[in-house]
């Protein structure tokens, strides 16, 4: 009986490191992170589906963060936003999807994300503020020789006595820099958006 036990107990820790090893496998109920950041064709649909008479705002996909399995699919997609106005300048925003089993879609959340208290508070926050644009003088700047390992994009950048730079890092991590007018770096702020966060 020990014996067979012990087989037992041998084969569930087998087949649960087998599992851990897998990273990104979708877990039902949690979030599984993008590979890569890619938009897949399902959360491209999904969002070409949900955005349709949305209005005010243009939402282009930058990445895809991560889905979540449930009585159909949740996508949180990092978008670039601008108000449909002359002159509007670009800022970054958190789209949350849901897309049923049938195929419909809707957004469920919105979350413009602030570039600037982020880098100093090292916290993403809901903000209620209408703004048309990133606050503090950041930009949206995908152009950077900036290395950082794990990079993914990089979002936007800030002048100051050299210059700021935020980044998308594997594993959802937005890594700010400071760099200097040598070229010289320094990471200041590292910050993971947590997905379920603000997932309605």
């Amino acid at each position: 009986m020990k014996k067979m036990m012990a087989l037992i107990l041998a084969l569930v820790m087998v087949f649960a490191l087998a599992a851990c090893g897998r990273q990104n496998a979708p877990v039902v109920g949690g979030w599984t992170p993008a590979e890569g950041a890619k938009m897949t064709d399902d959360a491209q649909s999904a969002f070409d589906k949900a955005m349709e008479g949305l209005i005010g705002v243009n939402y282009t996909p930058v990445a895809l963060l991560g889905r979540q399995l449930v009585s159909g699919t949740n996508y949180c997609i990092l978008c670039e936003a601008s108000v449909v106005s002359p002159d509007a300048k670009p800022y970054y925003a958190l789209v949350y999807l849901y897309q049923d089993l049938k195929g419909a879609a809707e957004v469920t959340n919105i979350v413009k994300l602030d570039m600037g208290d982020i880098a100093e508070s090292g916290e993403i926050k809901a903000t209620e503020t209408a703004g048309e644009a990133l606050l503090g003088g950041w930009t949206v700047d995908r152009e950077s020789s900036v290395e950082v390992k794990g990079a993914l994009l990089h979002l936007a950048s800030q002048v100051v006595s050299g210059k700021n730079h935020c980044v998308l890092c594997e594993g959802n991590e937005l890594v700010f820099v400071y760099e200097n007018a040598e070229g010289k770096t320094e990471v200041t702020q590292r910050v993971t958006i947590d997905l379920g966060a603000f997932n309605k």
